[in-house]
């Protein structure tokens, strides 16, 4: 039902934005223009920043002091130009996009775990502002994003670590469950089946119950989702209608073929929590403090990678310089596809597309050292004909080795294999070869 979602959402928003099908590519200050939702002109706004970030990078010099108030309003004035005429390529676009509403969907099912991992993607400790930034990124059940800014302010907090986060998160529900349990998670559904209909541009009263169970375990409802795991396997039931969802939850059972439903409809009931949202009181909120070797433990990882880049050797096939150390894998890879597509056909095999130092770090850091778990995932995917196949592979995968999605390695390790199915010169032709990724 979500991937059928994503999917709907998604040709719909290609629809507004690829009015004209000649189109090849497709500035931000367009996007900006078009009736779509903010959070997915929030994602490519900062897909750009992140361009911007990188270009700023290169402002260091020995000669010349770039932090000259003067120098530095110039060059703030060239990024804002920057920014407004960015242009993605349509290969880009497409899979920003489709990258975009996923994780917008996915939040919706799966706040905690979302959050989480999109905030933590690549450090274990962030700055509070920098989980602000972050919650730009989501349109729903502000709940949460007022909690969390509540509890920042009267802490005083100006970093927190990622097991403080997921205390913060698991007690923000715990608390806006409490008084109500029943109601609340009637209202948590219902804005589900509202987030899930909006996408679809049609009334949806009911929801499968796997993703009701993922929804329900997400927010810690044990007792609940326990119920409709017990229906879901034991009774083989796929759906459930609001009533039915309402009826599981307060009485334990459906009811029986000849009960009749409730006189009064769930959904006349229950208001939707985005316009009655729980209240959460911070106060009571105590999270522990961050362990005193989790920054050292991220400091230490990132040392011992540097170790190993320059212990191993960089086998590449062709005759081109060694990465520099600045590239980052994203980078290293999407320099790597480029030199090997071909201009008339897709590539084929991902073993030949991932290869040297750049599938060891892959092997690493996201298969804890395990080639040959790598080899079977790729020889797997080099078995589908089509990116929906591959993508709901590499989501399965992701999750079964608890795989952060939302890594700079998961994300540059999708994108490669997004190539493979859709090859850039496919969408844009000889410029193909100026994208960059992220």
């Amino acid at each position: 039902m979500l991937e059928k979602t994503i999917d709907i959402f998604t040709d719909r928003m290609r629809e507004i934005v690829l009015k004209d099908k000649r189109m090849t590519s497709i500035p931000l200050a367009y996007l900006k223009t078009l009736d779509i939702p903010q959070s997915l002109q929030h994602f490519f706004d900062q897909e750009v920043q992140m361009w911007i970030r990188e270009e700023e990078e290169k402002f260091v010099s020995e000669r010349f002091d770039y932090d000259d108030p003067q120098v530095r309003m110039l060059i703030d004035k060239i990024f804002d130009h920057l920014q407004m005429n960015a242009v993605f390529s349509l290969t880009q676009f497409n899979h920003l996009l489709e990258r975009a509403i996923k994780l917008e969907l996915t939040y919706v099912v799966k706040p905690h775990r979302t959050l989480t991992q999109f905030i933590f993607r690549n450090n274990d400790v962030v700055s509070t502002m920098e989980v602000y930034d972050t919650l730009k990124y989501f349109s729903r059940f502000e709940y949460y994003k007022n909690a969390i800014s509540d509890y920042f302010n009267a802490k005083y907090l100006h970093s927190i670590s990622k097991s403080q986060f997921v205390d913060l998160i698991d007690q923000i529900d715990e608390k806006a469950f409490e008084n109500n349990t029943l109601e609340t998670t009637m209202k948590t559904v219902k804005a589900i089946m509202g987030a899930i209909g909006e996408a679809r541009q049609e009334d949806v009263n009911e929801l499968s119950t796997e993703i009701l169970y993922d929804a329900l375990s997400d927010r810690n409802l044990d007792d609940f989702s326990d119920l409709v795991q017990n229906i879901k396997y034991r009774d083989e039931v796929e759906v459930l209608t609001l009533e039915e969802i309402e009826t599981l939850l307060r009485d334990g059972q459906l009811k029986g073929k000849g009960e009749t439903a409730a006189a009064e409809s769930a959904f006349v009931k229950y208001e939707d929590i985005e316009s009655a949202a729980p209240t959460v009181d911070v106060e009571e909120i105590a999270v522990a403090e961050a362990p005193v070797e989790e920054t050292p433990a991220f400091i230490a990882e990132n040392a011992e990678d540097d170790f190993d880049d320059e212990e191993e050797e960089t086998p590449v096939a062709t005759a081109t310089p060694a990465a520099s150390a600045s590239h980052n894998v994203a980078e290293d890879l999407a320099d790597h596809v480029a030199r090997q597509i071909q201009s008339d056909s897709p590539l084929e095999d991902l073993n030949t597309m991932i290869t040297g130092r750049i599938r060891r770090k892959i092997i690493k850091k996201l298969f804890k050292k395990n080639e040959q778990d790598f080899v079977n995932f790729l020889n797997t995917l080099n078995a589908e004909s089509t990116w929906k196949a591959a993508s709901r592979i590499i989501d399965d995968v992701f999750y079964e080795k608890e795989i952060n999605p939302y890594s700079k390695e998961a994300i540059a390790l999708s994108d490669v294999i997004y190539l493979r199915f859709f090859p850039k010169d496919k969408y844009v032709g000889e410029k193909s070869d100026d994208v960059k990724w992220d």
